[in-house]
């Protein structure tokens, strides 16, 4: 029987392991590919057979996802003799297969901009179902800012954050780079004081709005759009390109801008 300390251990490295396989599925691996990779990282040069061993995956399996694995360059072969044993490539050839991914991506984007039909002359709503969809809003949104473009937001920046710190963060750091003028008004908070910190660095303003208001919903208010995404469960967002909306919007905005603290 193991101890408890080697469950503790066997437990903790199988933690490590998911993260690390979903972090590659991420960049673009599969499953398998992920397994034997990371098996192969922690081998050396070896065989199909310990590969196999190591991984969990059946040694008539291995075979082909090797093979995958050496044309994403992630794998590679040496022969010794009349043996042949496989070597992962080091971490940083990762790097490589998300490049390729981005570039392919960006191959194909003028083709996929001309399919999306982007009403600019009438009106519309648009509604998003689910963290991943609001996430894709978040990228359309981005996408349509200009430099020196109002960026207005009512939030909950606790709330908003917490949903996904990695993503979010990262989009902040992207939507700096756009130079929009950002002007917040958040609920008082630990976390939104630490933002008004860091305000001049992403090129924010911070107001706060008066204790005891509560925000469920996240508005966002710039020239094209007017975005109404929940904080809570269910998590749902609506889009609304429509000028007198956006103009009603800009002003209420403003009001409560001139009224709130710093």
């Amino acid at each position: 029987m193991y101890s408890q300390l080697n469950i503790v251990e066997i437990v903790d490295r199988f933690m490590k392991n998911y993260k690390l396989v979903q972090i590659l599925k991420e960049i673009g691996l599969n499953d398998k590919e992920a397994v034997v990779y990371l098996a192969a990282l922690g081998l050396g040069p070896t065989t199909v057979l310990k590969l196999a061993a190591n991984s969990g995956i059946k040694r008539t399996s291995v075979y082909s996802i090797v093979d995958s694995l050496k044309i994403k360059g992630l794998i590679n072969a040496e022969v010794r003799g009349f043996k042949t044993r496989y070597i992962a490539a080091p971490p940083s050839a990762l790097q490589a297969v998300l490049s390729n991914r981005i570039a392919i991506l960006d191959n194909y984007m003028p083709q996929l901009v001309e399919l999306y039909n982007n009403p600019e002359n009438y009106g519309v709503i648009r509604k998003y179902e689910g963290l991943n969809a609001i996430k894709g809003l978040y990228e359309e949104l981005l996408e349509s800012v200009k430099p020196n473009d109002d960026y207005l937001v009512l939030t909950d920046l606790t709330k908003w954050e917490n949903l996904d710190h990695r993503f979010f963060n990262n989009f902040v750091k992207r939507r700096a780079k756009k130079q929009p003028k950002l002007r917040f008004l958040s609920v008082l908070s630990q976390q939104a004081l630490r933002r008004q910190a860091l305000g001049q660095q992403y090129g924010k303003r911070l107001r706060f709005l008066p204790p005891g208001v509560v925000i469920d919903t996240n508005l966002i208010i710039t020239p094209k759009f007017v975005v109404f995404h929940q904080l809570a469960p269910p998590m749902d967002a609506i889009m609304l390109d429509n000028r007198r909306i956006i103009n009603l919007q800009m002003q209420m905005f403003n009001v409560i801008w001139a009224q709130a603290r710093d």
